[in-house]
C-alpha cells in the first residue's frame, strides 16, 4: 500500500486543526479549518465528491485551510498551538499553490 501525499497532507491538515479545535485559542477559526481538512480526508478516502462549478474546489478548500491557519498562527502562544497552525496554514498555500498553477 503505498501513500498518496495528497492524501497525507489532508490528514496532517486534518489532525492539526483537529489539535487547534481542542486548544482554547479561536475555535471558530479552527472550526473553519478542521471542516475543510475533513471534507479533504473525505475526498481522499473516495467517500465524498463534491464539485463547485468554475471555481476549482481545491483553492475553495486551500483557502479554508490556509486563512485560518495564519490567523490562528498569529494570535496563538502555546507551542502545540503554533506547530498545528503552521502546519495548517501550509498545507493550505501548498493547495492554494497548487490549484492556481493548474488555473494559469
Amino acid at each position: 500500500m503505498t501513500i498518496h501525499p495528497d492524501f497525507a497532507l489532508a490528514v496532517a491538515a486534518f489532525v492539526a486543526a483537529l489539535l487547534l479545535t481542542l486548544a482554547p485559542a479561536q475555535r471558530l477559526l479552527a472550526a473553519i479549518a478542521l471542516i475543510a481538512g475533513g471534507v479533504e480526508v473525505a475526498m481522499s478516502f473516495g467517500l465524498l465528491h463534491l464539485s463547485v462549478a468554475r471555481v476549482p474546489l481545491r483553492l475553495v478548500l486551500g483557502l479554508c485551510l490556509a486563512v485560518p491557519g495564519v490567523i490562528l498562527w498569529v494570535r496563538v502562544s502555546s507551542k502545540s498551538s503554533v506547530s498545528a497552525a503552521t502546519v495548517v496554514s501550509l498545507v493550505g498555500l501548498l493547495q492554494v499553490v497548487e490549484s492556481l498553477g493548474r488555473i494559469y
